[in-house]
């Protein structure tokens, strides 16, 4: 990711960070992705298929009021090819990259309909726990396609999103604690800066094993999902300046 598109995401961040309120939070997140062609957004839990009230399970709710409409009414919930992904994977996926092949013609007509209400093309970023069912955060719109470093920040900003409304509803607050070590937070400050894991080594003379190993603790702490949401949830906890 380049400089300046890292410090556009923290910026975003934060202010996704400093929301009072979940519309808010969803204000703010729809803002920043807009340029990206994307309009609407949704955080849900996901029920059993055979769950007749899955709303009740929706964190926040930004998708466009008759898609929504439309989409309870038909009983999309129960075929949408995209949910049964979401429960297979903890990787962020494009829609169109949900295989079409073997789909049954209730699942291919949720993506269909979907198209036909603006919604050609959305990112599902699912969020597994323990004794827990999983979260998704989907965002979509109208645009075909991205660009690997636009998918990265889509993704950021809704992991963002969700922490921020998991956050609020609970009524908790971060700890100010520090939890990273100085080394840790040295060698983010470098990967910050877009250095590698070989050239951070040769700036703080460290072995390349050293600064690996430094990450992955950092990302382990800091329940990060790689070394650049490591980064944006350093910099929230001010343990990083960029």
């Amino acid at each position: 990711m380049k400089q300046n598109e890292l410090f556009d995401v923290l910026q975003a961040a934060e202010k996704i960070d400093q929301a009072t309120n979940v519309d808010e939070i969803l204000g703010t997140l729809c803002s920043c992705l807009e340029q990206y062609g994307f309009c609407a957004c949704l955080i849900t839990q996901l029920p059993l298929t055979h769950e007749s009230r899955w709303q009740e399970y929706i964190l926040a709710n930004c998708w466009p009021q008759e898609w929504y409409q439309h989409y309870n009414a038909t009983g999309h919930f129960r075929h949408d090819p995209c949910v049964a992904h979401c429960r297979r994977t903890a990787d962020p996926f494009l829609w169109s990259e949900v295989s079409r092949k073997n789909l049954e013609a209730s699942a291919r007509l949720v993506m269909d309909e979907a198209t036909e209400f603006g919604l050609r093309q959305g990112i599902c970023v699912p969020v597994h726990a323990p004794f827990a069912p999983p979260t998704v955060v989907t965002v979509s719109g109208e645009i075909a396609d991205l660009v690997p470093a636009t998918r990265l920040i889509v993704c950021l900003l809704a992991r963002q999103a969700l922490e921020s409304v998991s956050r609020l509803r609970s009524g908790s607050g971060d700890s100010a604690k520090p939890v990273l070590s100085g080394r840790e937070r040295e060698v983010l400050r470098w990967v910050a800066d877009g250095k590698t894991a070989w050239e951070v080594s040769r700036i703080l003379s460290l072995s390349e094993h050293t600064v690996l190993t430094h990450q992955r603790n950092a990302k382990q702490k800091l329940d990060a999902a790689n070394n650049v949401h490591a980064v944006v949830k350093a910099f929230l906890r001010h343990e990083i300046q960029p």
